[in-house]
């Protein structure tokens, strides 16, 4: 059985506007609740009622229901059923708003370092309510990039430049411009195929299809700006259309389309020609010719291709080139040939390709992946690509310009282009300093002048654009930047008005950094750097500070029994020490303690005047049980039998000397746990002392700040979630 958290519909009262959606939220969520609805419909509106009723009061400052509702709220989603009611909670409530209060007092909020880190917080959670959904419509476009796919299209254009950030006028231009080609074409007495190919030659500016006649080959997705792609894939075969990049127009003609040929892994054999000038090409025509002849004669791929291959990266892949898609950046005559090739070992006719010719070998063929192996590559792909990454973020720009009534006086901003000279491309341009301010754009109502865009322009100029030579093109990039970032302030204005979620989510990072602060300053610095409190903490709790108990065998093997009296003695010295005596060596013994090989003590000091008279073998046991306990062992003299035995008490340690094969071996055992240093146990005295400082300090802190309880408030919560909350879910 579990229980439904009141949160749970608390939640639906505060997010929802009107009672209508209240009750249809609370219908879907009481379809696994047993009780009874109508009951419970009609306990709802009451405490909608007294949502802006004080329940509590801290110093001079009243806070609400819903104030309290909401950290409780994120207190049980954080915190599953710590708290059974209101009242559990309360205190806790209570005790945040006084270390809020101290801190506002101490003025913690009004540091620059805090107010830049709050408002740089503000900005990312404005930002991701305003983008809410963004990973959704990212998520959206990777699988239409993916479900294209399966398609290549063929086709040609004809292209006009005109960068997105020419002056109007250069835009209008070159509109007008494409729109009168495409007139052309479609009104011309002529074939269109002709018109269009004459086209091409005389107005194209993309230099490279024009050997093609505007033919660009099959394309397929996430291989051509986005604009154009969307332009491609929505446009039926044998279509022409115009698309805006924002490099300038095209004319595109969607000439014909085919299911993907997928990947084929190719091997090549390339000759380049000896000289770029007839003869060279001759001779490389030459050179392909016998090749091919000899492959239609049987002779293996691989060896013409060690034979014939002179590039160094083809001699040491044997000719391999690797899988090759549609999407691969090679000359479409390779591409198309590969993909003509039918079955894996075939292999090309010579081909001429812009650098020499080639002959192309099907190796093996691969069909098109699943998504999920394309999916996490296209979302890098689609982020790093600035013709599709800014997408997402222009659809939502686009809502807040509706939203907002975003209006722009595009005069207004090519006669603020006069103020602006070429020095701002080197970063040493001066905003000049008007008595006029003509209006750029409005947002909301409110209208933005060229003063503050001309500040605006100065200071960011050290942060130069890479590419950008011209100054009115920069000046627009930085309008278009200064829009966006005065929309986003507008939205942001509106979340702090209106947005409930938003309000309490910032109120509580507001909270937590001040109160994290003044923590910080009255408890875990002012711990640590209180030593001489710390030392004093320890000396009263010193029991709390012991070593694990353990036994522990250890076997020392002597050479001889003088050895063994050394031994014997060292080991006396350190069971002296573990019982907080003052003995020679005390340093050492605590420093092979603390690294965890007591017995090292031993063997190093023997070792320092003979290396060979003593080893060791230690084997471990941590104390599980209550009998395990510190133990007193008397060690006899030499009985009839001649074993040697040395009388001596040693609290916590017993031996045996046994004498075989001229080697002495002396075992002890050591029982129990010793009191740690407080330089050993410094990081949890630390930690205690830290919690006895916040005990102390918040008692005074509670002394200093009053509260009050609005009890009456505070039952009625407690019912409702009695009587309405406690619901059983089978």
């Amino acid at each position: 059985m579990k229980k439904v958290s009141f949160v749970l519909l608390l939640t639906v009262i505060l997010c929802e506007k009107t009672f209508s959606q209240v009750e249809e939220a609370y219908d879907t969520l009481l379809q696994y609740i047993s009780v009874d609805i109508d009951v419970a419909k009609d306990s709802l509106p009451p405490l909608m009622t007294v949502l802006d009723e004080t329940l509590v009061t801290v110093d001079s400052t009243a806070y609400s229901v819903e104030d309290f509702l909401w950290y409780y709220d994120k207190n049980l989603r954080m915190h599953a059923y710590v708290y059974n009611f209101p009242s559990e909670c309360i205190w806790d409530y209570i005790n945040l708003k006084k270390k809020v209060h101290e801190a506002e007092q101490m003025q913690l909020d009004t540091t620059r370092a805090f107010r830049e880190e709050f408002f740089q917080h503000l900005r990312r959670t404005a930002h991701n309510r305003m983008y809410q959904g963004a990973d959704a419509k990212l998520d959206e476009m990777v699988k239409t990039e993916y479900d294209r796919l399966h398609w290549d299209y063929e086709v040609a254009h004809i292209f006009i430049k005109s960068n997105i950030y020419d002056s109007p006028s250069a835009k209008r231009a070159a509109e007008e411009k494409i729109h009168a080609i495409r007139s052309e074409i479609y009104d011309a007495a002529t074939l269109p195929c002709y018109t269009f190919r004459k086209c091409v030659q005389e107005y194209s500016e993309d230099n490279l299809s024009k050997e093609y006649d505007g033919n660009v080959g099959f394309i397929t997705a996430m291989v051509s700006p986005y604009e154009y792609e969307e332009a491609v894939y929505n446009t039926n075969v044998g279509n022409m259309v115009t698309v805006r990049t924002s490099e300038g127009w095209y004319l595109i003609w969607v000439l014909q389309k085919r299911p993907t040929k997928g990947a084929v892994d190719a091997a090549i054999i390339m000759i380049y020609p000896q000289n770029d000038d007839e003869q060279g090409w001759l001779e490389a025509k030459s050179t392909i010719d016998t090749v091919y002849a000899q492959l239609q004669q049987g002779v293996p791929f691989d060896t013409l291709s060690n034979r014939y291959n002179l590039n160094p990266q083809l001699r040491e892949t044997k000719g391999v080139l690797g899988l090759i898609d549609n999407g691969m950046p090679y000359s479409r005559e390779l591409k198309e040939t590969l993909f003509g090739l039918q079955n894996d070992g075939d292999f090309s006719a010579p081909i001429k390709l812009p650098y020499g010719y080639a002959i192309i070998k099907r190796r093996w063929a691969l069909p098109l992946q699943s998504f999920e192996f394309y999916k996490d590559n296209f979302k890098e792909r689609i982020e790093a690509d600035r013709t599709r990454n800014g997408v997402v973020d222009a659809f939502y720009q686009n809502k807040m310009k509706e939203k907002y009534s975003y209006k722009m006086y595009e005069d207004n901003l090519e006669h603020c282009m006069q103020y602006v000279d070429a020095s701002i491309l080197l970063g040493k341009w001066t905003a000049p300093k008007l008595n006029d301010d003509e209006v750029l754009f409005e947002i909301a109502g409110e209208k933005f002048g060229r003063n503050d865009f001309l500040q605006y322009l100065e200071s960011t100029q050290q942060n130069r654009l890479q590419d950008v030579y011209d100054k009115d093109m920069l000046v627009r990039i930085r309008f278009d930047a200064y829009v966006t970032r005065r929309l986003e302030f507008a939205a942001m204005r509106d979340l702090e008005k209106n947005d409930k979620e938003f309000q309490y989510t910032m109120q509580e990072y507001h909270d937590g950094m001040i109160v994290y602060e003044l923590m910080n300053r009255e408890v875990f610095r002012y711990a640590e750097e209180d030593t001489v409190g710390m030392k004093f903490y320890y000396n009263q709790h010193k029991e709390q500070y012991m070593t694990e108990p353990r036994r522990e065998s250890v076997t020392f093997t002597c050479d001889n029994e003088k050895t063994v009296a050394k031994v014997m003695k060292l080991l006396n010295q350190q069971d002296l020490w573990y019982n907080g005596a003052k003995v020679k060596d005390a340093d050492k013994i605590a420093y092979y303690e603390q690294k965890g090989t007591p017995q090292m003590y031993i063997i190093n000091t023997i070792a320092s005047k003979n290396p060979n008279a003593v080893s060791v073998d230690v084997q471990d046991k941590i104390l599980r049980h209550p009998e395990d306990v510190l133990m007193t062992i008397t060690l006899l003299e030499e009985d009839d039998e001649g074993k040697m035995a040395f009388a001596k008490e040693l609290k916590g340690i017993s031996d045996k000397i046994l004498v075989e094969n001229n080697t002495i071996t002396v075992t002890y055992y050591f029982f129990g746990s010793r009191q740690l240093t407080f330089k050993e146990a410094k990081e949890r005295v630390l930690a205690n002392y830290r919690e006895k400082v916040r005990r102390d300090w918040e008692k005074s802190l509670y002394k200093r700040h009053f509260s009050e309880v609005n009890e009456t408030m505070l039952q009625m919560l407690n019912t409702y979630y009695k009587d309405i909350v406690e619901l059983d879910i089978e």
